[in-house]
């Protein structure tokens, strides 16, 4: 009796330990931002990241990053070459049938003179009154890019950019930097998703851009929200 009864008592602390490190086992959060470091190819076409925009590939690719300052790799990564024309640009676009990018009367000076270069990540669900926090890992001039969040919402009956944020990028030509930005989309209350978007422009240079995540910032703030 005092033998079984000992027993189910080890038994219940076993099985109470086990329920306590199971309900404290937090499964890990799925990224807001999909292939935030561009590893993963996308299975419908293999020269792009899943989860992101096409690219032209001469003026924005999707390559092997450079290592970082103690000479390890850093798998791929998004190059921008703000030194090509648009000229060339343009001609790129066309030949891979990137429409969008297709300009008229497009100049033989560099493209960071005119327009710069930008990349989009797929449209991300946005949560009503929640702060969010973008960060990357920029490598290139200082203030020769930017980390953009545009946020889209429907408006008289169409799908429209509704609001935007954006920060310039604290950088190095020889080694990542860590860029970050809060921001609140839903300020406008009608947005329902996002999109982040990397952008280099000037001086003519090469810009590296790795390891793009958004994050929550706290709980969602319910009540009206500032304009």
């Amino acid at each position: 009796m005092k033998l079984g009864w000992l027993a189910g008592i080890g038994l219940a602390c076993v099985t109470a330990g086990w329920r306590a490190s199971a309900a404290d086992t937090v499964a890990p959060a799925v990224p807001l931002v999909k292939n935030g470091g561009f590893e993963t190819v996308d299975p419908a076409d293999k020269d792009k990241p899943q989860f992101w925009d096409r690219l032209d590939g001469v003026g924005v690719q999707w390559t092997n990053a450079p290592a970082d300052d103690k000479g390890r790799a850093g798998g791929k990564a998004i190059r921008m070459n703000t030194a090509i024309s648009e000229k060339d640009f343009v001609a790129q676009c066309k030949k891979v049938g990137l429409e969008k990018w297709v300009f008229p009367d497009a100049a033989a000076n560099a493209i960071a003179e005119t327009y710069g270069l930008s990349y989009y990540s797929d449209s991300i669900p946005v949560v009503k009154g929640q702060k969010y926090k973008v960060t990357a890992m920029f490598r290139g001039p200082g203030g020769g890019a930017k980390i953009w969040v545009r946020g889209y919402g429907m408006f008289q009956g169409e799908m429209r950019r509704r609001y935007e944020a954006q920060f310039s990028c604290v950088g190095n030509p020889n080694a990542w930097t860590e860029n970050s930005m809060e921001f609140t989309p839903s300020k406008m209350r009608d947005v329902s998703e996002m999109k982040v978007m990397l952008y280099a422009y000037y001086p003519a240079a090469v810009y590296w851009f790795d390891s793009v995540k958004i994050e929550p910032v706290g709980e969602p703030v319910t009540g009206p929200q500032k304009k």
